[in-house]
């Protein structure tokens, strides 16, 4: 699910402050992004870069 970050204080499942961050479906709140209440989702985490192997190791 997508993050966003709370703009303006609002009750959800549970009282939201502002700066917090919210996980949610995008469907679920739409009409809190339309009114201003959460920002843009976040972009997901880049993964980490994973070691390559050396010749010598099995």
């Amino acid at each position: 699910m997508p993050t966003y970050t709370v703009l303006r204080q609002h009750l959800g499942e549970r009282m939201y402050l502002e700066g917090e961050k919210r996980e949610a479906a995008e469907a679920e709140v739409a009409h809190l992004i339309a009114a201003g209440v959460l920002g843009a989702p976040e972009p997901p985490p880049e993964p980490k870069p994973r070691r390559a192997r050396k010749a010598g190791d099995a």
